[in-house]
């Protein structure tokens, strides 16, 4: 069911308009009715109508000024501008503030039953594509919370695996079960790194804290963070902190 208020300064319209329409049978429940914008607008905030109908002509505050105010307020609300006078200018406004219909008084119940069908396909349409997109956003919420997942257990492989010389994407992709290209892709995104260098930055984290703390040498110290080659393992070291191994530990020894 969709709530519907009536305003209108003329009560006997109001009682007459709610008493004209099977609402329930077209999909609706009127809430509330009002008399002038100020008592509408109080009520219309306190009970969300999804459809107001609301006469131009009242006092203290007119529906479009009410309508211009509620909207402010509740946007997805809809407007139906209930007339005795059919002037352009208010016709105008009432588009500029995107009123769903723009009927003249007096109106009867057939016309009335056919304005509320319409705005029952709209409003049924609206429920939907609001359903399909929060249903989208689960959607893309728990791949990415997949995602986050899997790219934690790799950063987990890593480290625990960052001393074989041999470990590569397509090990780590083996275990996980993921494809190359998606897992790269995706390891740069969540990181800001590519698997390469983050498992590179990791291994001289490792081989600094190990010429910190042991007094094994550097060629040694290589094969232990998974780097055959001492003379690479030399580059990547001074690449990374600007000074050779053995260098780096002289100065460490000297301090």
């Amino acid at each position: 069911m969709y709530n519907v208020m009536l305003v209108d300064d003329e009560e006997e319209v109001r009682v007459a308009i709610e008493k004209k329409i099977n609402w329930a049978e077209l999909g609706f429940i009127v809430v509330g009715s009002a008399g002038n914008g100020f008592d509408a607008l109080d009520m219309a905030l306190e009970r969300r109508p999804d459809v107001v109908m609301t006469d131009i002509n009242m006092p203290f505050m007119n529906g479009l000024e009410f309508s211009k105010q509620l909207k402010a307020e509740l946007p997805t609300t809809k407007f139906v501008i209930l007339s005795g006078y059919d002037e352009f200018e208010y016709a105008k406004e009432a588009i500029e503030l995107s009123v769903e219909e723009y009927i003249l008084k007096p109106v009867n119940s057939d016309e009335l039953c056919q304005l509320f069908s319409r705005l029952k396909v709209r409003l049924d349409d609206e429920v939907e594509l609001r359903r399909n997109l929060e249903n989208l956003e689960k959607y893309f919420v728990n791949p990415s919370a997949k995602d986050n997942d899997l790219v934690e257990q790799a950063k987990a492989y890593i480290l625990e695996h960052c001393s074989e010389s041999d470990l590569s994407v397509d090990k780590i992709c083996s275990q996980l079960n993921v494809t190359p290209n998606y897992f790269s892709t995706l390891f740069r995104k969540k990181t800001g790194s590519t698997f390469v260098t983050y498992l590179t930055d990791l291994r001289m984290e490792k081989a600094k804290y190990l010429l910190d703390n042991t007094d094994e040498k550097a060629y040694i110290i290589a094969g232990l963070v998974g780097i055959d080659d001492p003379n690479y393992f030399s580059y990547v070291f001074k690449k990374a902190y600007g000074i050779s191994p053995s260098k780096y530990r002289q100065k460490k020894d000297e301090q």
